[in-house]
């Protein structure tokens, strides 16, 4: 849209950003497809009419001829990589895929929907890829929010280190809460101390799980200073990330709801909390 509105190529604006994106495959994450060798060569180019031309290379062991994107998320022939990059990072600030498809004019309803499935599958894969903190003290919240015709429910945990655990629940009993505090035990645990509002279905999960429990009255202590500001670190994540959550609801089944929400999980872990977020960024989505 930017490039047409100044009259340029579609893909111009992207070539700065694919060739970077170009660099950092072949310095880090070059091998052959078919026998894992790092032992590679250029060959030249396969030319397009319509993105950067995509560089070949050939196998010294095997002597195949494979292209650069082979086996990283960039395999795909509708948008050049810069373009897929960026829309990806906006995609996790404004959530909203039927957004995002207007954005890059030339991607078609199904061709976006495959590459966001292709992007959160690869993200959930580092669902628990994250630097251990091990003080132990978490806090948790909850929200609800309307897709597909369901009411549902959206788990978070926060802990110290500003990690979090993001999950969604079709109910909100105190086994469904077990189960999410258990599972994000797994990804950003050990959950030793836990700070919840009052929800009934916290205590009785939390004894099963041997979590020490301590629920704060909002209007009391805890969560709301004397200016009325929210301490509650999950309660602050909603307010920043419900305008996300609300815009990517728009998914057809709950399967790809949890699947959007664990990348946006990873996401927010990862890339946005990371000091070098668009390194971390290319390393989660093109290594295997």
């Amino acid at each position: 849209m930017l490039a047409k509105a100044f009259g340029l190529p579609g893909y111009f604006l992207w070539n700065p950003l694919t060739f970077l994106i170009r660099s950092f495959l072949l310095e880090h994450l070059c091998s052959c497809p078919d026998c894992g060798s790092t032992d590679v060569v250029k060959d030249g180019f396969n030319k397009r009419k319509t993105m950067p031309d995509i560089q070949m290379l050939e196998c010294n062991d095997c002597k195949k001829d494979f292209c650069l994107r082979a086996n990283t998320i960039f395999y795909w022939k509708h948008a050049s990589m810069g373009e897929l990059f960026i829309i990806s990072w906006i995609f996790f600030g404004k959530g909203s895929r039927r957004w995002s498809r207007e954005w890059i004019r030339k991607l078609g309803k199904f061709c976006c929907s495959e590459w966001f499935q292709r992007l959160e599958k690869k993200l959930v894969k580092h669902v628990g890829d994250i630097s251990m903190f091990f003080d132990g003290f978490f806090q948790a919240d909850e929200m609800y929010i309307h897709s597909f015709g369901e009411k549902l429910l959206i788990f978070g945990i926060k802990k110290s280190d500003g990690k979090i655990f993001e999950t969604v629940l079709q109910g909100h009993s105190a086994f469904e809460f077990a189960s999410a505090l258990k599972k994000a035990d797994e990804e950003i645990g050990p959950i030793v101390d836990l700070d919840t509002d009052a929800h009934t279905s916290y205590p009785l999960a939390t004894k099963w799980l041997g979590i020490l429990h301590r629920p704060v009255n909002r209007s009391e202590e805890g969560f709301v200073n004397e200016k009325g500001v929210h301490s509650n670190g999950v309660e602050n994540l909603w307010s920043h990330d419900r305008p996300w959550i609300e815009a990517a609801r728009g998914y057809g089944s709950m399967e790809t709801l949890k699947r959007a929400v664990k990348a946006h999980q990873v996401y927010h872990n990862q890339i946005k909390e990371s000091p070098v977020p668009v390194w971390s960024f290319l390393m989660l989505i093109c290594n295997n």
